[in-house]
């Protein structure tokens, strides 16, 4: 069995370095990218024109093509051994993302990230991968500025209003139940990543640039309902060492293969966007 190494061992020293110098920060100029691969392209366009779970045709390549629910991912479970997976999905549910996380781990094939990888699939799936492809047809993104304190997310939608003394206490004794679960998704983020070994910067970085996205913009919408774009060099900083090919994918919200949420979607900066349906009631625009 050929050993599959980090595409970063393969490179030439030229690229190495233009490499390192994209890795100190999320927006490099000049990341390194592996040319389009024609027969992952054929898959990929199969798969992102099917619904479900399956194998594509007669070869051993699974496509998942759906949300993170318990019905797509036991399915996912039940299928024999296979020479990848591509995973094309809106996202789900943080916490039961991470049992879907658990599966891929105790399957062991490599990913293969195409089309939408939304939500929980680039917030749990993609850094719990072992072993990752990005295809040319990716758009990543995290969904929602998740790691606020109390106070932040207390005054976020108050005008910076600050908590009193009862609003600390109930929060504290898991009384405030809407912050509950908000602090639920941050704590299991938390988790997730420490397990996985990931570096939590590998979220809070995002987090940041989303809310200095948002601090700027002039109408506000619930912390849950900002995404926040990952690019090549973010993927190449924290999950390097896992990602043996990766192609040019969408990176920005006005990069011309960015079809689909284009028109569904408020940029409020380079790689941050809220859904129209959002901003509309959030009475923003």
């Amino acid at each position: 069995m050929a050993i599959k190494l980090p595409r970063f061992a393969l490179l030439p020293m030229a690229a190495l370095v233009i490499a390192s110098g994209a890795n100190a920060q999320t927006t490099s100029d000049a990341p390194v990218f592996d040319k389009n691969d024609p027969e992952l392209d054929v898959l990929v366009e199969a798969c992102l024109g099917m619904e479900g779970v399956g194998f594509i045709g007669e070869t051993d390549t699974i496509c998942y093509n759906a949300p993170i629910f318990p019905e797509q991912f036991l399915a996912l479970a039940e299928l024999r051994p296979a020479d990848q997976i591509i995973i094309s999905s809106p996202g789900g549910n943080v916490a039961t993302a991470r049992i879907m996380s658990r599966i891929l781990d105790e399957r062991g094939e490599p990913l293969v990230i195409a089309g939408q990888c939304m939500s929980a699939c680039a917030m749990v799936l993609l850094p719990g991968a072992d072993e990752l492809v990005i295809d040319n047809t990716a758009h990543i993104a995290v969904h929602g500025i998740i790691m606020l304190s109390f106070a932040d997310w207390y005054g976020w939608l108050r005008d910076g209003e600050e908590p009193g003394t009862a609003d600390l206490m109930t929060a504290a004794m898991g009384y405030n139940f809407p912050y509950t679960m908000y602090r639920s998704g941050q704590d299991h983020m938390v988790d997730h990543l420490k397990g996985q070994h990931v570096d939590q910067d590998y979220i809070e970085l995002l987090n940041d640039r989303m809310r200095t996205d948002a601090d700027a913009h002039d109408c506000r919408v619930a912390p849950d309902n900002y995404w926040g774009m990952i690019d090549a060099a973010h993927l190449d900083a924290y999950l390097g060492e896992r990602i043996t090919h990766m192609e040019r994918f969408i990176q920005s919200w006005d990069d011309p293969a960015n079809n689909i949420y284009k028109d569904i979607t408020t940029p409020i900066g380079a790689q941050t966007y809220i859904f129209d349906s959002d901003y509309a009631a959030a009475k923003c625009g």
